[in-house]
């Protein structure tokens, strides 16, 4: 499973984090959720643009039960 989503402002403090001078701040992100029998579902959080180098190195991953609908949370 698949999702699309675009980067924004913290819900906690309102702001948009500052970018990295580096490179430019991604403005879409994708989601893909790898299930696993016996353990608990993965969710990666990737940069849509991600070439097959930076993919590799531009990730965050965590149980997908940690994710929530952002309408659950407004």
């Amino acid at each position: 499973m698949t999702y699309s989503m675009s980067a924004g402002p913290d819900s906690r403090t309102g702001s948009t984090p500052a970018p990295d001078a580096s490179r430019p701040a991604p403005t879409d992100l994708r989601a893909t959720v790898v299930r696993y029998e016996g353990e608990p579902d993965r969710c990666t959080v990737f940069p849509d643009d991600a070439d097959d180098a930076a993919i590799t190195t531009h990730w965050l991953s965590a149980n997908a039960d940690c994710f929530v609908p952002l309408d659950d949370l407004r």
